[in-house]
């Protein structure tokens, strides 16, 4: 079987385990059922921009031309430093984009990759954010009304706590089995005083189950834009990563490039 299109990153149903789905050409195919399954994969030369859709020699911001990486709000500094979104202040787009994504409820968590990392995202998100970090564990420690406040509280936390995964740790789930409601304790002390009034004691930690059948001893990342064509088994998928027998492949950097995906002995 044969499927072909732009890529983004695998969409996912919170189920266990985790369901994926190939996203090409914004339609979505299911992946579990292949697992075990010889698969080719080959990038076709073609990269276009997820937004635009104009052609571009190199993806920026996972998956957009220049111009868009450039201009669009969601691609402005505080996509990585929340603490100092700015939107509500910009031109028209930017006051639009902070309407409908910034000025909403946004949770401050904990998570369970490689180790305890502490984040943010948008209350809709959860638990799609933790999937795609491949996070086994995740825990909501604050429910805040605005992007802006979340940053303030992730750096707070961030000066003891990590806020990056050992993407190779994670992959091969070695990790300690710590106590979240522990390092809730912990992260609710970091809190600056204005905003422990947003801390959430009675959240539940929320458990995630991978389609992993096996990981290669040597974790090696496939470089498409080196080498455009492989094949090998597919053997499992956590985060945004496909797992092989003799590599790994993370499907969202490669959001906007044109693949081919050819299951070999499925008919």
């Amino acid at each position: 079987m044969k499927l072909s299109g732009q890529v983004r990153k695998m969409k996912v149903e919170p189920e266990a385990p985790i369901q994926y789905f190939l996203d090409l050409d914004k339609e979505s195919h299911s992946l579990n059922s292949y697992l075990g399954s010889k698969l080719k994969i080959k990038w076709e030369g073609v990269i276009t921009c997820v937004e635009c859709g104009r052609k571009t020699k190199k993806s920026y911001d996972q998956g957009y031309c220049f111009i868009c990486s450039r201009d669009l709000p969601e691609n402005e500094m505080c996509s990585v430093r929340p603490e100092l979104c700015e939107h509500e202040n910009g031109n028209e787009a930017a006051r639009e984009f902070w309407r409908t994504y910034c000025n909403i409820d946004h949770f401050v968590y904990l998570s369970l990759t490689s180790g305890v990392k502490v984040g943010i995202t948008r209350h809709y998100n959860i638990p799609d954010r933790w999937i795609d970090q491949g996070a086994v564990k995740g825990l909501i420690i604050a429910k805040v009304p605005e992007r802006i406040l979340s940053g303030k509280i992730e750096t707070a936390v961030s000066k003891n706590f990590a806020d990056k995964t050992n993407w190779r740790k994670m992959l091969k789930s070695e990790y300690e089995d710590l106590d979240l409601l522990e390092y809730r304790e912990k992260a609710h002390e970091l809190f600056p005083e204005d905003l422990k009034c947003y801390a959430l004691e009675n959240e539940s930690i929320q458990e995630l189950v991978y389609p992993v059948e096996s990981v290669p001893e040597k974790i090696t990342s496939h470089n498409l834009d080196k080498t455009p064509e492989f094949e090998d088994r597919l053997t499992g998928i956590k985060g945004q990563y496909l797992i092989f027998e003799t590599r790994v492949i993370n499907v969202r950097k490669y959001s906007g490039y044109h693949l081919q995906f050819d299951f070999l002995d499925v008919d």
